[in-house]
Formats: C-alpha cells, sequence, structure tokens
C-alpha cells in the first residue's frame, strides 16, 4: 500500500513540475494584440514598451499641429487627441512595432519587444487623414497571457484587455 501512495506522490510531482514549467513560460508571453477596423478608413497602430508608465507619459514624440508647426511633445499630451499629425518617437532604446490595418479588415500580431513589468501604449493615427492622431492607450497589466484588443469605428476607438487566461488562476 505504500508503494502505491509512493508512486501516485510522485506522479503527482511530475505533473505540478509540468504545470510549473508551463507557467514559467506564461509569465514570460509578450502581450497579444487584436486590432479590428469596423470604419472606412485606414489606421496605423503604433505599439511601444516602456519599462513603467511613468517611463512611458515621458516619451517624447515630433508631432505636426494644426497650423502645420513641428515640436515636441511628451505622450502625456498625446493622452486625447487634439489634432496632432505624424506622431514619431524621438527616444531611442524603445522598443516600436507598426501595423496597418484597412477598413474590414482585423489584425492580431504579438507584441515585440515586451518584457513581464513592461506596459504597452498604444497610439493610432489615422492614414486616410494626414496621419491624425486619434488615440492613445496605455496598458500596465503586467500579468502572464494579455489580451489586448482595440475596435477603430467612425466615433471613435473602443479598446478592451485581458490580464490572465484562465489557467492563469491556476497559476500563481
Amino acid at each position: 500500500m505504500a508503494r502505491r501512495r509512493t508512486i501516485a506522490l510522485l506522479a503527482g510531482l511530475v505533473l505540478l513540475s509540468g504545470l510549473s514549467v508551463v507557467g514559467g513560460a506564461m509569465i514570460d508571453a509578450p502581450p497579444t494584440l487584436t486590432v479590428e477596423n469596423d470604419d472606412n478608413t485606414t489606421y496605423r497602430v503604433t505599439a511601444y514598451t516602456a519599462e513603467n508608465r511613468e517611463t512611458a507619459l515621458l516619451m517624447n514624440f515630433a508631432v505636426t499641429t494644426e497650423d502645420g508647426e513641428r515640436r515636441l511633445t511628451m505622450l502625456s499630451q498625446l493622452v486625447w487627441p487634439e489634432g496632432f499629425r505624424n506622431a514619431t518617437l524621438v527616444d531611442d532604446g524603445i522598443p516600436t512595432q507598426q501595423i496597418t490595418v484597412e477598413p474590414g479588415d482585423e489584425v492580431t500580431t504579438t507584441v515585440d519587444g515586451w518584457t513581464p513589468g513592461n506596459v504597452t501604449v498604444y497610439l493610432v493615427e489615422d492614414l486616410d487623414d494626414n496621419e491624425t492622431h486619434v488615440q492613445t492607450t496605455i496598458k500596465s497589466c503586467t500579468r502572464r497571457q494579455q489580451e489586448h484588443s482595440l475596435t477603430l469605428e467612425e466615433d471613435g476607438a473602443a479598446g478592451s484587455s485581458t490580464c490572465a487566461s484562465n489557467i492563469g488562476l491556476l497559476l500563481p
């Protein structure tokens, strides 16, 4: 009888160690982003990864104002659309990734350059309107299996995010 308990205990430990390995791999998995374009214009979504929210808000961008002036601004000034166009990150060393989403399309990608603890910033520009900035979204979730989604619509963009999958509930 003791031998069966020992075998059962060893089998249980092997199973738990397998879950631990899977869980460890999931902790390091970067976020996935799904962008659905329900509008009749083409959008560019640029993803940036920063160490934390404060660092993200201090990122510097060159922008063109409504009157055509080119100037520097921080991300904190891009949180709300103010007619800026052609927002270009000027800071070095910040992982950046761009996707273009045509009308009626849906694009899913993995956010490159993300490591555990980073925040993800999404900057949305209307390519059919001189690259006009329309939305900025900051995702601060640092847990495993992040899934971010943006739905781009004529009257604005809507977004959601999930910080952990169902299996995340089982793992610390």
